[in-house]
């Protein structure tokens, strides 16, 4: 079982750079992986391990994308949080 949550993670790191090079914002990314893999939003562990290796968010960043991701906060206040801490 954590060797299949390993590989996920790492298929979904290297997805979520892809998309950043691309272009797409943190806030973009975690949508769009929310949107095609929905088990992210019930899966807040995953979601942060993934974000970590993909862009080095701090701790205090992770709180603010599971928050938003589970609906606690608006998109706009985590995109507000993301740019003031860029």
């Amino acid at each position: 079982m954590r060797e299949l949550m390993d590989e996920e993670s790492e298929r979904l790191t290297r997805l979520a750079a892809e998309y950043y090079r691309i272009g797409c914002s943190i806030v973009e990314i975690v949508d769009l992986l929310i949107g095609k893999h929905p088990n992210l939003r019930s899966e807040p562990f995953l979601l942060a391990q993934v974000l970590r290796s993909a862009f080095n968010l701090s701790v205090h960043d992770l709180h603010y994308v599971t928050a938003w991701a589970q609906g606690e906060i608006s998109r706009e206040t985590l995109e507000g949080h993301l740019q003031a801490n860029r």
